[in-house]
């Protein structure tokens, strides 16, 4: 098809009524820019009213004022198209010949008058040009006009309207009052001059006034555009997170079953279900969000076209006609965005998390003989017991999607490595899924426990529990030093020192800037990242931590950055980045695990983050000395009962005790009485059996105190022939007791005690 046919076909679309499917008739534009013949349009209202329904556009939905038909303007650009296709239409159909619309010869047209909306012979067009009244009148070759009419449209020049009062005089004055175009019959009767005159003025004056205030009203449209369009952009985003995180948490719960299919099958199909219904929930929540956004969208959309074309090209009367009519429909429209949601109404990102992980399964396995059900259970690695108090085992138990698995107490016991060891064993939940199983020994020995389910041993390495408390006063002999690794290469300042999932010894070398790990009997294991910028790379280690799932957190003082790798050393993600906003760190330094909260000392940004599932959940602190305050937080650990922090404020010289949720408590301990001065702590250690272990860098001493405050001991190493450490900083205790301590520049080395 030609490229003229095709226009001259759009062109006859856009002259169509969409409700009778034939050229209009007398067509209206209704406030949603919409076009319809006015017959049309009260059809539809006549058949509304008979339905009792509300009165809407047939294509967008938008109300309709029912009783104000009149008042609805007429489309004259709609009107003049259908005179100009009616002309060409009395043409041969395809060709570019076209008879004259003036001489009564009809010689071949060869221009057409924009004006006029006449085609026009090589006489009548010289005659045409030579008229005074016709000298301003627009003319263009005849076939470039049939070949594209739309853009020969837009060649500034319009026709002129007529009064409809005074059918034969064109409407030359504007009046300001009524806001409408008038002529000079229309002047002279209607709008008389005096006391209470109307405010008339010529079109050709008025029409650049009205079209520089036109184009400021129209300019908050594109915004409005811009914006409506970005919550359409939003909306669509989180469909697709949607159905990402729908997808990825089937294909978890699927893989999951895998081992146990044929016991799981029907709760997994439940678990499915659930995944779908929610699913299913949020995406009819953002499709009705979506369809509502749309139809703003449309609405600015039209409304943004209909004005483009008013203002940029030259339609003087329909500009003057249209201005007031415009900026109430702008004034409505912003209204309507106003109170239009452009934001999602549910986040995929925490939503479906949300809702999918509460799944719950039945919490009791059914029991089949000689098959383990592979219950996952947590439970309490080292017990140490205080003089004669019953030891204390505490239980998680937990179905294979994390949920907890409640009133078990009556099916769970323990088994001791000493036969008949165990004296008055009580087990009780304590809270949902957590178990607290109590018991006395015969003797003062060490022993093991296991933690048994219905006759089923549980999947963990045993219990082990000490029955002799260390006397730490009494600590004087180092039981070992560590200073160099691998093939002999020389240890270079220590700085963290942390425990690993199997109570390995994690701590960093500055020289090839790696971790280190040892297993719990001090031989070397591997190595975990290197030197470098980048993912999996180091500059300078100043904090490990390592969850509950093995996966080893560590941070760096130089890249402002927190990096996640597995327990073998492959990379796996990066957490924040160099800046003082939430989730952002000015060289991090000690890390801590709480459950699923990570505790970050921000020390440069002189604060503590928290980070739940790896995004910033809330901070606590500021730069200061008042009590609450940090000045450069180093390291921080918590109690036994996970119900306050312990956090060293190295530029203040002291210890620091806040809830975990950020509220200060106290300064701990009267340090001005004691043998050492606490002088820029780092390390810090909360023991099992309830003391503080803490490096005093300063003062070359690792100092012991009771949780109280009460001072025990230092705990003093030798190095060249001076009983004090060089630099001591991280500090930590293994499964057996014995204290870690890393001491840094100038000494080079681990001690253990």
């Amino acid at each position: 098809m030609a490229s003229g046919e095709k226009e001259w076909q759009q062109i006859e679309e856009e002259i169509t009524c969409s409700i009778c499917g034939d050229i209009f008739t007398d067509p209206k534009t209704i406030p949603c820019l919409h076009t319809f013949c006015k017959r049309c349009i009260e059809g539809s209202i006549e058949f509304n009213k008979k339905m009792a329904t509300v009165v809407c556009c047939p294509l967008c939905r938008a109300p309709l004022p029912p009783n104000e038909i009149e008042s609805i303007p007429t489309n004259f650009t709609i009107n003049r198209l259908i005179e100009i296709f009616g002309k060409r239409k009395e043409s041969v159909q395809g060709s570019t010949l076209m008879k004259c619309g003036e001489c009564v010869e009809e010689a071949t047209a060869v221009t057409w008058c924009i004006e006029c909306d006449n085609p026009l012979c090589h006489s009548c067009n010289e005659f045409h040009g030579k008229w005074k009244d016709f000298k301003s009148h627009t003319t263009v070759n005849v076939a470039k006009f049939l070949q594209n009419p739309k853009q020969a449209l837009a060649t500034p020049g319009e026709k002129a309207e007529f009064c409809k009062a005074h059918s034969n005089q064109p409407l030359d004055f504007y009046c300001k009052t009524c806001s409408m175009l008038i002529c000079q019959y229309c002047m002279l009767k209607d709008h008389p001059r005096g006391h209470r005159d109307h405010d008339f003025n010529f079109v050709d004056e008025m029409v650049d006034e009205k079209r520089e205030k036109m184009k400021l009203v129209i300019a908050p449209l594109k915004r409005l555009l811009e914006q409506v369009r970005n919550g359409v952009k939003k909306i669509e985003h989180c469909e697709k997170q949607v159905d990402i995180e729908s997808e990825a948490n089937i294909e978890k719960i699927r893989a999951t079953y895998g081992e146990v299919y044929k016991l799981l099958k029907q709760q997994e199909e439940e678990a499915v279900k659930k995944v779908n219904t929610i699913k299913a929930s949020f995406k009819r929540t953002l499709a009705l969000q979506k369809e509502n956004v749309n139809s703003v969208e449309n609405l600015l959309a039209i409304c943004d076209e209909f004005c483009e074309n008013i203002v940029t090209i030259n339609r003087t009367r329909q500009l003057l006609t249209y201005s007031k009519w415009i900026e109430n429909r702008i004034g409505e429209l912003t209204k309507q965005v106003e109170h239009t949601s452009l934001d999602p109404e549910c986040k995929a990102s925490n939503m479906i998390v949300t809702y999918i992980k509460p799944v719950e399964f039945a919490n009791t396995l059914p029991t089949i003989c000689g098959v383990n059900p592979n219950v996952p259970c947590t439970v309490s690695s080292r017990v140490i017991k205080i003089n004669s108090d019953p030891v204390k085992v505490t239980i998680a138990l937990q179905d294979i999607l994390g949920s907890p698995i409640v009133n078990q107490s009556e099916d769970l016991h323990i088994r001791c490595n000493k036969e008949k060891f165990l004296q008055s064993v009580h087990i009780e939940e304590e809270s949902r899924g957590q178990y607290h199983i109590w018991y006395n020994p015969k003797g003062q020995e060490d022993h093991s426990l296991s933690v048994y389910w219905r006759g089923l041993a549980l999947n963990h390495e045993g219990i082990k529990v000490l029955t002799s408390v260390r006397v730490y006063a009494t600590i004087k002999q180092e039981v070992k030093v560590i200073n160099t690794f691998g093939t002999m290469q020389q240890l270079h300042w220590p700085y963290q020192v942390a425990k690993g999932p199997n109570d390995e010894v994690i701590f960093r070398d500055n020289s090839t800037k790696q971790l280190v790990v040892f297993n719990k009997h001090f031989q070397y294991s591997h190595v975990i990242g290197g030197a470098g910028i980048g993912n999996g790379k180091f500059q300078c280690i100043t904090g490990i931590a390592v969850d509950k799932k093995g996966y080893v957190y560590v941070a760096d003082l130089t890249l402002h950055c927190i990096q996640k790798f597995n327990f073998n050393g492959e990379f796996i993600s990066q957490l924040g980045s160099e800046g003082t906003a939430n989730g952002e760190f000015q060289s991090p330094h000690g890390l801590m695990f709480q459950s699923d909260l990570l505790f970050v000392c921000d020390y440069n940004n002189h604060r503590i983050q928290v980070l739940q599932n790896e995004q910033c959940s809330y901070c606590f602190g500021q730069h200061g000395t008042e009590p609450g305050n940090f000045n450069r937080p180093a390291d921080l650990t918590m109690n036994n009962s996970e119900d306050q922090l312990f956090i060293t404020d190295c530029g203040n010289g002291r210890v620091q005790v806040f809830t975990l949720k950020g509220q200060f408590l106290k300064i701990f301990g009267n340090f001005t009485s004691i043998p050492f001065r606490l002088q820029e702590p780092a390390g810090i250690f909360y023991t099992p059996d309830g003391h503080l272990l803490i490096s005093s860098n300063g003062t070359g001493c690792v100092l012991v105190f009771k949780e109280d405050g009460k001072f025990i001991s230092a705990i003093q190493g030798t190095y060249q022939g001076k009983e004090r450490f060089r630099h001591p900083c991280g500090v930590v205790m293994m499964d057996n007791g014995q204290i870690v301590i890393a001491c840094g520049e100038g000494s080079n080395r681990l001690v253990v005690f």
